[in-house]
């Protein structure tokens, strides 16, 4: 690794084009997204604990989850321009900087206001992760092996789901709440150390003839043309309801994804009387149900296609059987035991995994590459507003019922309605006209 470094630093072409270093860095990419994901749910792990130490009721709870949402949201529409500006070595060294000192500084909060303080900081730092992420595989690897290497890196979020409740549970127990937001923080610091010493640019990269290499930009724009050519795609693209079907979608399914992620240590810990280390051993169950639905959602609807079945009908086919998988949400509140509980909320998240593999890709199936960026970071940014909403009603009828049941109902029924409203808003799914011809 040291003399990698080196061989970098001096721009020795056989080290910075060579299959070892494309695959170091992204190894390197997919550390920091697990620990991005770490930082991230640490919180549903401490809710537990902070909700009972500090009195916070369930409205407080939903406006620390929000003023991380919130930011999140708003970051995922600037990230990847923000990027491009800055370059993603130094964009990723203060993303990483900023979100591991939030993670870190959030063990000194004592109230809604202060933890809420240090999740917005961590939501508008951790926003960048996969923009930043994403440029830097689109620069460094080939075509034929791009699609693995960002495969690759963004299974760091399931893994970092996964780890995170039985190791966040056992820090807890054994070393207070305070040291588990500074165990999974302080790794973020040492990443950057090896980041910047490992990872240059990609303009001080040199080009091998036996290494295809993608230009990020042929030519530079000036900044007034970027904003004009910005606000012509944005205009173009709100002008199709396609566009308006995905942004529904997404603004009504995905807070039942945020709720589960959000929730669910604190309605077992208060309402099923379960121990942490069980939440946090129980809480494996779901995430990876959620990371199959993901891995099954984009396995079906390759293989439909193939065998002939139309865009429209795969997506529309999918995203429906997922949305009744979602259903098993009604029947879990009624589970008699808390196995059978978290056994039927898997059944959720699997639909749930598999609604975002099929409802995700709908950019790159309906808009020209150019374009699918700018309609990500859009309905991201919804489904980030939804999220807000569901979280606001849901704090507030848990504090006046005393009790899930009403929001289970809602979390049950919204996939399903959210899916029959985007394919009545979307008519046909199938491809959009260029920018370029508009």
């Amino acid at each position: 690794m040291k003399l990698l470094a080196q061989d970098v630093a001096q721009g020795n072409p056989a080290s910075t084009n060579s299959k070892r270093y494309r695959w170091i860095i992204c190894f390197l990419l997919f550390l920091i997204t697990v620990n991005n994901y770490m930082d991230r749910q640490m919180l549903s792990i401490v809710v537990p604990t902070i909700s009972t130490e500090f009195r916070l009721t369930a409205s407080d709870i939903a406006f620390i989850i929000n003023a991380f949402l919130l930011m999140y949201g708003i970051g995922q529409v600037f990230s990847g321009r923000f990027m491009d500006w800055i370059g993603p070595r130094r964009g990723f060294t203060w993303s990483v900087l900023l979100w591991s000192l939030a993670s870190i500084f959030t063990s000194v909060a004592r109230t809604a206001f202060g933890f809420g303080f240090f999740r917005l900081l961590l939501g508008a730092a951790e926003s960048g992760n996969f923009a930043a992420g994403v440029k830097v595989l689109s620069e460094l690897f080939p075509a034929n092996e791009r699609t693995t290497a960002v495969g690759f890196f963004a299974s760091g979020v399931s893994v970092g789901a996964l780890l995170t409740p039985p190791l966040g549970a056992y820090l807890i127990v054994h070393y207070g709440w305070q040291f588990a937001f500074v165990a999974v923080g302080i790794p973020g610091l040492f990443w950057i150390l090896a980041w910047r010493s490992l990872y240059k640019a990609a303009p001080s990269l040199p080009k091998s003839s036996g290494t295809p290499r993608v230009t990020v930009r042929s030519t530079e724009i000036t900044a007034q043309e970027a904003a004009l050519e910005q606000s012509r795609r944005w205009s173009f693209l709100l002008r199709h309801r396609l566009v308006w079907s995905i942004i529904v979608g997404r603004f009504v399914e995905e807070p039942v994804g945020w709720f589960f992620f959000s929730w669910l240590p604190f309605y077992l810990k208060n309402y099923r009387a379960t121990s942490l280390i069980h939440i946090g051993l129980l809480l494996t169950i779901p995430f990876f149900t959620l990371d199959m639905g993901f891995l099954a959602g984009g396995w079906a609807a390759s293989r439909l296609m193939k065998n002939g079945w139309s865009l429209d009908r795969t997506r529309r086919t999918l995203v429906g059987l997922s949305a009744v998988c979602m259903m098993s949400t009604l029947l879990a509140m009624a589970a008699p035991t808390v196995l059978g509980f978290v056994l039927l909320i898997s059944v959720a998240t699997f639909g749930h995994g598999s609604w975002s593999s099929n409802v995700m890709a709908m950019p790159a199936d309906v808009l020209p590459h150019h374009s699918v960026g700018t309609l990500y970071g859009m309905t991201a940014a919804c489904g980030s507003m939804g999220s807000i909403l569901f979280t606001v009603i849901a704090g507030r009828l848990i504090d006046v019922q005393h009790s899930f049941n009403t929001v289970f109902v809602i979390a049950g029924v919204l996939p399903l309605v959210g899916a029959i409203l985007m394919f009545a808003v979307a008519g046909k799914v199938q491809r959009l006209p260029s920018l370029a011809s508009y």
